[in-house]
C-alpha cells in the first residue's frame, strides 16, 4: 500500500486509483492523478469517444424529427380533410337545391352518390399523404440528411435540420395540393358531365313529348278536316234530300213542301 491510497497492480492501482489505463498512474507504491498514464487515458474504461457521442446525439435528433414529422403530418392531413369535407357538404346541399329545380317541368336529379364516392376517394388520398412523403426523406440514408447529421456544430446542425424539415413539409403540402386540385377537377368534370347528360335526357323527353303533342295536334287537325268533309257531305245529302222532296211536292204527289 502507498501513502496515496490503493494498491498497485501492474502499472496501475486498485480501489482509489485507476484500473487499467484510466487516468491515474502508479508512482512507486501509491497512486497519482497527475495524468502520467500512457495510452488510452480517460475517466473510465467505459467512456465513449467524441465520434460515438455525436452518433448517439444525432440518432436522438433524427428520432425526434421523425416523431415530429409524424405528428405534424397527421395534424395537417386532418385539417385538410376537415376543410374538404366542409366544402363538399356545402356543395352537396347546393346540388340538392339544384335537383329540386324543375327544368321543363322535370327535376334535374343529378347523381349525388357519385359525387360522394369521388369525395371519399379524395379523402383516402389525403390521409397519410404528407406523412409518407416526410418518412421517405427523413432517414439517415437520405443524402441531405446524412450531410446534416455529419455537422459537428450542434447549433448549425439544428438550424440545417429545421430548414430541411420545413422545406420537405412545404414540398409535401404542395404535392398534396396538386393531388387535391386534380381530384377536384375530376369531380367538376364528372358533375358537369352528369348535369349535361341529365339535361340532354330531359331535352330528349321534352322533345319526344313535343313531337307527341305535334302528332296529336296534326291528328286532331286531320280529324277536324275529315269531320269537316263529312259535315259538307252530310250537308250536301241534306240539301239534295230537300231538293228531291220539294220536287216531289211540286208534282202534286200528295207531299207537302217544307
Amino acid at each position: 500500500m502507498g501513502g496515496g491510497g490503493g494498491c498497485c497492480v501492474g502499472d496501475c492501482c486498485v480501489m482509489a486509483c485507476c484500473v487499467g489505463n484510466c487516468g491515474f498512474c502508479c508512482v512507486f507504491d501509491s497512486c497519482s492523478d497527475s495524468g502520467c498514464c500512457v495510452g488510452n487515458c480517460g475517466v473510465s474504461s467505459s467512456s465513449s469517444t467524441p465520434k460515438e457521442d455525436h452518433a448517439i446525439k444525432t440518432a436522438n435528433e433524427l428520432a425526434e424529427m421523425t416523431d415530429r414529422a409524424e405528428k405534424n403530418a397527421a395534424e395537417e392531413e386532418k385539417q385538410i380533410v376537415d376543410n374538404v369535407n366542409k366544402t363538399m357538404a356545402e356543395f352537396i346541399e347546393w346540388l340538392k337545391e339544384v335537383n329540386r329545380t324543375k327544368i321543363g317541368g322535370k327535376n334535374l336529379d343529378i347523381n349525388i352518390d357519385k359525387i360522394r364516392e369521388l369525395n371519399e376517394e379524395l379523402r383516402k388520398k389525403i390521409v397519410g399523404f404528407i406523412g409518407t412523403r416526410l418518412k421517405n426523406r427523413i432517414h439517415s440514408s437520405d443524402s441531405e440528411v446524412s450531410t446534416i447529421l455529419a455537422e459537428l456544430d450542434d447549433t448549425k446542425r439544428k438550424k440545417n435540420f429545421d430548414d430541411f424539415y420545413a422545406a420537405r413539409m412545404h414540398d409535401a403540402i404542395q404535392d398534396l395540393i396538386t393531388e387535391i386540385e386534380d381530384s377536384v377537377r375530376e369531380q367538376s368534370d364528372a358533375i358537369e358531365r352528369e348535369i349535361q347528360n341529365r339535361i340532354k335526357e330531359l331535352n330528349n323527353v321534352m322533345a319526344q313529348e313535343t313531337r307527341a303533342f305535334e302528332d296529336l295536334k296534326k291528328l286532331k287537325e286531320q280529324e277536324d278536316s275529315r269531320l269537316a268533309e263529312k259535315q259538307v257531305e252530310y250537308m250536301y245529302y241534306a240539301d239534295l234530300c230537300d231538293v228531291m222532296y220539294n220536287e216531289l211536292a211540286t208534282k202534286n204527289l200528295g207531299i207537302g213542301g217544307r
